[in-house]
């Protein structure tokens, strides 16, 4: 179950999610979104970011018979550009906006969610008008990663996907072929893989800018670590493992390469119980940043090779 989800919530969103597919009757992969679009009666278009004036005429547009859904239009448009909205769900109209200055590989996922907020019913009192400026900040994230947990299950077929991924092994190999097969990106796909594909055994994800090269991967607020991503079994063994610390076997390891195949190799973290834990761990490029693996391997030999990551 992804982090930020409650139980009780998942369990909701799983249940949605199934009736869904099984009215699309339980299609193979790739999931067709225009067949979903189509059976949930969802509408999709798309505004400029960069364009405040496109973004104008599409608040003005939103209509339902024949009358203006928003009194202040402009709202809309503040709202989308002042916090860098990449996406948009209008319940009013039933319609997915989004940005198409996002570059079109992120569509899929980004068109997962906002369906993903038309799912839950929970959702509809937090996604528009004022609750998009007064949103307490916990909430929103509460809200953000019901969406994206419903957007996992549906774009990689709910347990399709780990049933196929416990298949083959765990790699960048066998991600890229997954990818490619549920036509989803690397980078959900590596979160997928690491929360999904056997949450009894210990694996880490990361999501970073390259050592090397610090314009790959690069955020605003100047972090290296983007994303942190956890398998349950982690999670309760390693809870004391900080992002940092994990990105310092990435900082260890990463050889110069820009892109493609970045390191191949073992080194330690240190468990709950204080002991010293083997990790097999694996890092591709994409250009765009650093995305690494880890997976428990064996509670270290007391005379071991390696140091401890704490």
């Amino acid at each position: 179950m992804s982090e930020g989800v409650g139980e009780y919530e998942a369990e909701d969103i799983r249940k949605i999610v199934a009736r869904v597919l099984r009215d699309l009757g339980n299609p193979e992969p790739p999931l067709r979104m225009e067949e979903v679009r189509q059976l949930l009666e969802l509408n999709i278009g798309y505004y400029s970011s960069t364009n405040t004036t496109l973004l104008q005429e599409v608040a003005h547009r939103m209509k339902v018979a024949g009358k203006q859904v928003l009194e202040r239009p402009m709202l809309l448009v503040e709202a989308i550009t002042k916090a860098k909205l990449s996406a948009l769900w209008v319940p009013q109209t039933r319609r997915i906006l989004i940005d198409e200055d996002v570059p079109k590989p992120k569509h899929r996922w980004i068109e997962g969610h906002e369906v993903g907020h038309s799912l839950i019913p929970w959702h509809r009192e937090f996604l528009f008008g004022d609750n998009e400026y007064t949103l307490d900040p916990v909430c929103h994230a509460i809200v953000e990663a019901e969406a994206n947990y419903s957007a996992s299950q549906l774009l990689f077929l709910q347990d399709r996907f780990a049933s196929e991924a416990r298949d083959g092994d765990l790699s960048f190999k066998s991600i890229k072929a997954l990818a490619a097969r549920y036509q989803n990106t690397l980078t959900t796909t590596l979160w997928r893989m690491v929360e999904d594909r056997n949450p009894d055994v210990a694996v880490f994800g990361l999501l970073t800018v390259h050592p090397h090269h610090p314009e790959i991967g690069a955020q605003d607020d100047g972090k290296p670590v983007r994303y942190f991503i956890r398998s349950r079994a982690f999670r309760e063994q390693f809870g004391g493992v900080a992002p940092e610390a994990a990105y310092g076997l990435v900082e260890r390891h990463a050889s110069r390469r820009s892109r493609g195949p970045v390191f191949d190799a073992s080194d330690e973290l240190t468990n709950a119980n204080g002991q010293r834990c083997e990790f097999r761990l694996e890092s591709f490029c994409n250009t765009h940043a650093l995305l690494t693996y880890g997976v428990f391997v064996r509670v270290t030999p007391t005379i071991g090779r390696y140091s401890t990551i704490i």
